[in-house]
């Protein structure tokens, strides 16, 4: 959990960027998606904390607890592929539309070509195509897919992770605040109330 937290700041780094190279940090639904975005990526830390601060020894090992540690795997499993998404969508056709190769730069008619296409506020074009370049090494390459498939199976297949969350969740303590509400109240009271206020 800690190495996913380290990589989604990180890759809310590129999602920044991403949108202020693109010059669209100020457009209201790119500011939605990195909002959307920034709570996953906190999400995860939170998770982090909680897990630290609620685990236990067991046997002389630190021993996180398991029903924190279940539910952060379903939920970054489930997480980390809308995550990866929403960068692509940020990104849009910058991730594709690059120089083929770092020797493109060396054809002076190509560099001329390279500056009109790269262009971007905040950064020259070689600039640019340095930062999209590290955007696809992160989220499109082959590399990127590699990650994506261990976030989405290394704690196991879902139906496995999802059933441990289910097995150490507290079902007690959620069904007795529902038998603690019906406790509270009967249809014989609840009637007479509503055959006094009738007098």
């Amino acid at each position: 959990m800690i190495r996913l937290s380290v990589k989604m700041r990180f890759l809310m780094g590129i999602a920044r960027k991403i949108a202020e190279t693109n010059g669209i940090i100020a457009f209201p639904q790119v500011r939605e998606t990195l909002g959307q975005l920034a709570a996953q990526c906190t999400l995860v830390e939170a998770f982090v904390h909680a897990l630290e601060a609620k685990g236990r020894i067991v046997n002389g090992y630190y021993v996180p607890d398991g029903s924190l540690l279940y539910s952060a795997q379903v939920l970054t499993q489930q997480n980390y592929n809308s995550f990866i998404g929403a960068l692509r969508e940020l990104a849009g056709g910058g991730l594709i539309m690059l120089p083929s190769s770092l020797e493109d730069f060396g054809n002076p008619e190509l560099r001329g070509l390279i500056g009109k296409t790269q262009q971007s506020p905040t950064t020259n074009s070689e600039g640019r195509v340095k930062f999209f370049r590290l955007a696809w090494d992160a989220i499109g390459s082959e590399f990127a897919s590699r990650h994506t498939q261990y976030e989405m199976f290394y704690a196991g297949a879902t139906f496995v992770t999802k059933n441990h969350s289910f097995r150490t969740f507290d079902w007690d303590g959620a069904t007795g605040l529902v038998d603690r509400m019906l406790d509270s109240y009967s249809l014989d009271e609840e009637l007479s109330k509503v055959q006094v206020a009738a007098e």
